[in-house]
């Protein structure tokens, strides 16, 4: 199924040094443990010769950093000789080892805005990878891509995270993984040998397709979670922000994530964000956010204004709007104002332009 529509995407920037900080749960080598435990593998083994203690196994708020957890994963595939190790892995990531992040996304008030929450703080879990949702009429997809190309141990690392979405899902809609006819998991990678075996425990799951992804159809969306709490939600995505404030730290990641809370949905909402909205969403003040994006030689404005022409390209191309409309959508109280603002970024009036690019 391919679909097309409303987007919303969360990117943050990345460095050497992001990949080198602790942001990893703990939760994530525990679970590893426990699978190794299973197989007669002890803890002391997995962790020989990596610069890790073994005491952080009983700190649940401890982190590690992603080139730890990539050494950790290698040492696994080696001690166990299993390739299907990320199969077995997803299937048994609990959300909750996802720490504040599957909390907030577990008690949310409907499966989209779980998603969001997903997409918003992959970073502050996955830093080599980005989520996308897109919704289309008859089915949505939420895409994984990796940030930087992946080298070695790809295929466990699409598996797991993949499969790990595929159960989240099932917990949300509280049903077996298996049972969720509704859901497909979308590999861009060969069909494994040991897929086989594990059949039985998953959806419908295709192979060498375009992407890889989630599939699922609209009405999942609007659907409450089975441990929906709002209040809950609300109280762990203020934990949220301040991680995400603290893992993004680069002058570069706060220009990213202006950018991100400066693009638009396919709604009806009109305008932006003031920059003191954005400030506290992303949990600095609006002095900081200033500072920060002025050593980044941008500024709000600057980002405001990259952020309306995108859209303006959008609405005019992809909508049958009146420029009025638009206007008002890009948060212009006098339309005269755009239609100037959008002759000094293409060249030409708003109304020409659409004409144009129809022909």
């Amino acid at each position: 199924m391919r679909c097309r529509g409303a987007k919303v995407r969360i990117i943050l920037g990345h460095t050497l040094s992001h990949a080198e900080r602790p942001t990893i749960p703990i939760a994530y080598l525990q679970l590893l443990v426990e699978m190794l435990a299973e197989r007669g593998i002890d803890a002391r083994r997995l962790l020989d010769g990596i610069p890790i203690r073994a005491a952080l196994l009983d700190q649940p708020d401890a982190r590690m950093s992603a080139i730890q957890w990539g050494r950790l994963v290698l040492r696994a595939l080696e001690l166990t000789g299993d390739s299907a190790l990320g199969y077995e892995y997803g299937l048994r990531m609990r959300p909750t080892a996802h720490g504040l992040v599957g909390y907030a996304a577990m008690s949310a008030s409907t499966i989209r805005h779980a998603i969001e929450i997903s997409i918003r703080y992959i970073s502050v879990r996955q830093a080599h990878f980005e989520l996308e949702l897109d919704v289309g009429a008859a089915a949505c997809r939420l895409i994984l891509r990796e940030r930087v190309p992946i080298t070695f141990m790809r295929a466990f690392f699409y598996e797991n995270i993949l499969l790990g979405l595929a159960r989240a899902f099932s917990v949300f809609l509280g049903r077996e993984l298996e049972s969720v006819a509704e859901l497909e998991v979308c590999f861009d990678m060969a069909e494994p040998a040991y897929y086989a075996a594990y059949a039985h425990r998953l959806p419908t799951t295709r192979f060498q397709q375009a992407e890889s992804a989630i599939l699922f159809p609209p009405s999942f969306l609007d659907l409450r979670p089975v441990l929906a709490d709002p209040n809950a939600s609300k109280q762990a995505l203020a934990l949220c922000e301040r991680e995400l404030a603290l893992v993004a730290g680069d002058d570069d990641d706060i220009v990213a994530r202006v950018r991100a809370e400066l693009r638009r949905v396919d709604d009806d909402r009109a305008g932006y964000p003031a920059l003191e909205q954005v400030a506290g969403r992303l949990a600095v003040s609006s002095r900081t956010l200033k500072r920060k994006l002025q050593r980044s030689g941008t500024s709000f404005l600057a980002i405001l204004q990259e952020s309306r022409e995108r859209d303006a390209h959008a609405l005019l191309t992809q909508t049958t709007l009146s420029i009025h409309e638009v206007a008002t959508r890009l948060g212009y109280v006098n339309p005269a104002n755009f239609s100037r603002a959008f002759a000094m970024w293409k060249g030409e009036p708003p109304t020409r332009y659409r004409e144009r690019f129809a022909r």
